[in-house]
């Protein structure tokens, strides 16, 4: 098969869709396991109640040869549970490598957007616009405190002084009235 996909005969099957039908065949063998689990079980019920029959009859030696068919019966039933259990096992370790090839997927490209990152954003330059702007932050605030003083300054003590006289009338004339 794979020397056709490399003649180019055959096109190659897509890991998802083979992943389905990997699973779709398990699935398949774990019904048909459990069909023939069935069987048995009904087989040895068929076999237990012939037994009994057969020890009222008192015909021992064909009781001791369908025991021992219910005993070869219970151990195939048992290899039959076995190999289900592995069949399960194969189907969750599939779905664990598929969630795995997915995840990796999904770190490829988390890698790659931040190489693009990368790429876009200059560390060095950011840095130093970063410090450029702080500084003009400082000078900024430098220099509205300066004007701030300097408006107090030019008022004066006297502005102060009047404002407070001012605050005065109008109490005292919201007093009177």
């Amino acid at each position: 098969m794979r020397f056709l996909e490399r003649m180019g005969l055959q096109k190659a099957a897509d890991p998802k869709e083979e992943m389905k039908k990997w699973k779709r065949e398990l699935a398949k063998e774990q019904r048909s396991m459990d069909r023939e689990i069935r069987k048995m079980e009904a087989a040895e019920a068929k076999s237990k109640a012939e037994c009994q029959k057969l020890g009222k009859q008192g015909r021992i030696d064909a009781c001791k040869v369908i025991a021992k068919e219910i005993v070869r019966t219970r151990a195939a039933k048992e290899r039959l549970m076995v190999a289900k259990t592995q069949i399960s096992s194969i189907s969750m370790q599939l779905q664990t490598q598929a969630a795995m090839v997915r995840a990796a997927g999904c770190m490829k490209k988390s890698t790659e957007v931040m190489a693009t990152m990368n790429k876009l954003v200059k560390l060095p330059e950011l840095q130093k616009t970063m410090m450029e702007m702080q500084r003009e932050m400082e000078r900024a605030g430098l220099i509205e405190e300066m004007v701030g003083d300097a408006m107090d300054s030019l008022d004066g003590d006297d502005v102060e002084e009047e404002t407070a006289l001012e605050v005065d009338k109008v109490v005292q004339e919201t007093a009177l009235e």
